[in-house]
């Protein structure tokens, strides 16, 4: 079967969906988060916008609020200062992490939902919010441009998340409005769209971050909810294609750290049909682990520890030996 080529030069070929400026601008979607400042999201000081939504559901994510496409509640229990502003249906004013437990067995129900809202709409510390707002893309590429003048020769957007891919008309609404403004673009994936996506959104893009966690479908599968087919074949063909990739792989002790493990996924990139940029190596890290607890979630992965430098050293060593780039940390 013969390959479809990405097209990577002027935008303007692009099969998109949205032609007129104001379709973009007005196009909307849901944001998690702006990072501003961002060195470990693509070439240069980067704008890091975070999408919800993520056909994964890899037991360490650092993420987990990225995962469900829409909003979703959020308690920081450390914040919250027992403010007794809003009393249930009793007339008692029961603190906020005490609801929590039930809020959480009953979350999808509109009295649940109203009950969140209310208190929301009135914490004094932010302890308990929403995470997920609808904004649209003009709105967003307005606040990435305030950055311009940090980024230099070489820095820019980055869409991440959660999979951006998972909102394909938003995504490119921002790429194209950034590219308008002759900004840089970057797009962080997991791989698992269809070819169709990438193929819209790759004329708006400089370069691909694209995540590589293990080779052997059934492990990927096990740890992450889904095989690595799709993940892997979109990935050889945007090498041939030509793309800008670089391959991120996070080392999660427990899933991807043995001398076999990455050897294998060395080899696979070494076996690409055309180069790519680098490998960047990221070491895990557990900093998500509080997110989970105000998620009402239970982390996975808290039985395991960060890894020794000497170990990532090692592990690098093995990327190094199938002579690819090699970059520790992003």
């Amino acid at each position: 079967m013969s390959e479809m080529v990405v097209s990577l030069g002027p935008p303007g070929a692009s099969p998109a969906a949205l032609e007129a400026p104001a379709d973009l601008a007005s196009t909307s979607g849901v944001v998690f988060d702006v990072q501003r400042h961002s060195l470990h999201d693509g070439p240069g000081v980067r704008t890091s916008v975070f999408l919800k939504g993520c056909p994964l559901r890899c037991q360490w994510c650092a993420n987990p609020e990225s995962q469900v496409r829409n909003p979703e509640p959020m308690l920081r229990a450390a914040h919250c200062i027992d403010c007794g502003l809003v009393s249930d249906s009793s007339g008692a004013t029961p603190s906020c992490p005490l609801c929590w437990p039930a809020w959480q067995q009953d979350r999808a129900s509109q009295a649940t939902h109203a009950a969140i809202a209310a208190r929301v709409d009135v914490c004094p510390t932010g302890a308990l919010t929403w995470v997920g707002v609808r904004r649209t893309a003009g709105d967003v590429v307005a606040e990435v441009l305030r950055d311009r003048v940090f980024y230099g020769a070489g820095g820019g957007l980055t869409l991440t998340g959660g999979e951006p891919t998972m909102q394909p008309d938003y995504c490119e609404a921002l790429l194209r409005l950034a590219k308008d403004a002759g900004m840089a673009t970057a797009m962080e994936t997991c791989g698992h769209t269809s070819w169709a996506v990438f193929e819209r959104l790759a004329p708006w893009l400089d370069v691909f971050l694209f995540d590589v966690k293990h080779v052997d479908p059934d492990r990927h599968r096990r740890f992450t909810g889904l095989d690595n087919a799709l993940i892997l074949d979109n990935l050889r063909r945007l090498s041939a294609a030509g793309a800008s990739v670089r391959v991120r792989v996070p080392l999660i002790p427990g899933f991807n750290t043995s001398g076999g493990d990455i050897a294998a996924l060395a080899s696979f990139v070494r076996s690409l049909p055309g180069p790519v940029q680098g490998v960047d190596l990221l070491p895990y890290h557990s900093m998500g682990r509080a997110k989970y607890e105000a998620l009402g979630r239970e982390y996975p992965w808290r039985d395991h520890k960060r890894l020794a430098d000497a170990t990532v050293q090692q592990l690098a060593s093995l990327v190094a030996d199938h002579g690819l780039p090699l970059t520790i940390g992003g």
